[in-house]
């Protein structure tokens, strides 16, 4: 049986070579497009071997620790290892591609992302398409296709963010014909993946609520040893931080108030973007207590560790729900819930990289307090990369946000 310090090693050993492994992906699609970044790194065998050992290892040192006897702790880990799991079936059992229509005309097979064709076991037909627009605008506020799939005769609107589901498939509204009489459709078919990795979110968000209220947690702890008045000033501030954020994104356009692009005409925009946004202003304070800590005395650095610790915890929990969040947006918009986009794979990697650190009492450099400011430090540089980098230097599906 392998020791704990063995587990700790292989766990987190592996997650950072994860993280490593996103970081240079990001890098290879930029200079070498999509294809060479999904078969040399997300669809490698070494990366899912990597996912795989950190998953197991971590959680099989959870349930030999004390805190796998503490249900939300357990549940929180059992529920990432849920999401790897359907992630995985999706990966292994789904089908995804294109369809291309043209209005009148019936099909009954669309083409892979692979290339090859897979027969459909109904068939489908255009019988409309059209472009809605704004008032007194050329700008598009939603694309509109009206199918007809048969035999059966049934008549669906298939729009943006409205999509049409017929015998376990699924058709998104993904572009169109420039003369107006053919629409490209993308195809999914993957009956267990969703409902795995869906179950898996929805128990994280259980547990996320769940252990704000559980005992004897490394966040009571943090309460417990914080100096009362001067994390009250700091709640203060972190408060106004989170305010004036959201007001500026507010400005700067990531709500805007004129018409939005056809995909981002949903309820879901401010419900996935508020919490990222605020979470990365609670991270922005830990940064500027981090600058703080490391020019304290020791004792006053420590005291001030755990007021960090305060705030990292709902900040990793409201980056955790607005981005799995978008994962179930993107799967109603474009019909898969994760399609490693620079600034998923980023969001995903400011994730973990601030997740580590709360688990200051499994990794013993965490618990010196300077070098744990050091890293609220340097972790911040991963937000800076995903908000502004991503979109100057990376590009992708939201380089609009």
């Amino acid at each position: 049986m392998p020791s704990d310090k063995i587990l700790k090693y292989v766990s987190f050993g592996c997650l950072a070579a994860v993280v490593v492994m996103m970081v240079a992906a990001t890098v290879v699609e930029r200079l070498h497009g999509t294809q060479a970044a999904l078969s040399h790194f997300y669809h490698h065998p070494v990366f899912f071997l990597l996912w795989a050992l950190t998953a197991v290892a971590g959680f099989w040192l959870l349930l030999r620790s004390r805190a796998g006897r503490k249900p939300f702790i357990l549940g929180l880990h059992a529920a990432l290892v849920l999401i790897l799991a359907g992630a995985l079936v999706t990966h292994l059992t789904s089908l995804s591609g294109e369809i291309h229509l043209r209005q009148g005309e019936e099909y009954s097979s669309f083409r892979l992302d692979e290339g090859p064709a897979a027969s459909l076991p109904f068939s489908i037909r255009l019988e409309e398409f059209a472009v809605e627009r704004y008032p007194g605008s050329t700008m598009p506020s939603d694309y509109r296709s009206e199918v007809t799939f048969l035999p059966e005769g049934k008549a669906v609107t298939i729009s943006m963010n409205h999509i049409a589901r017929y015998r376990g498939y699924r058709f998104y509204q993904a572009d169109y014909d420039a003369d107006g009489l053919g629409s490209i459709l993308s195809v999914s078919h993957d009956p267990w993946g969703v409902g795995i990795t869906y179950a898996g979110y929805l128990l994280l968000l259980v547990c996320m609520v769940g252990y704000f209220f559980e005992k004897d947690t490394a966040f009571r702890a943090a309460l417990r040893h914080r100096d009362p008045a001067r994390s009250r000033r700091i709640w203060t501030i972190a408060l106004s931080v989170a305010a004036v954020a959201m007001l500026v994104v507010w400005l700067v356009g990531v709500f805007p108030k004129g018409p939005l692009m056809p995909v981002l005409r949903s309820p879901l925009l401010v419900i996935h973007v508020v919490p990222i946004i605020i979470s990365y202003a609670l991270f922005g304070l830990t940064a500027i207590l981090g600058i703080v800590g490391l020019a304290l005395p020791e004792g006053k650095a420590e005291r001030l560790r755990d007021v960090s610790l305060v705030i990292l915890f709902p900040g990793v929990f409201l980056l955790a729900f607005g981005t799995f969040l978008g994962g179930v947006w993107a799967n109603i918009s474009w019909g898969n819930y994760w399609a490693w986009d620079p600034k998923e794979t980023w969001a995903l990697v400011t994730l973990l990289v601030y997740a580590v650190l709360l688990h200051g009492s499994s990794l013993r450099f965490l618990r010196k307090p300077r070098f744990f400011h050091l890293c609220c430090l340097l972790a911040f540089l991963c937000v800076l990369v995903t908000y502004f980098g991503v979109n100057l230097l990376l590009g992708g599906m939201h380089s609009y946000a």
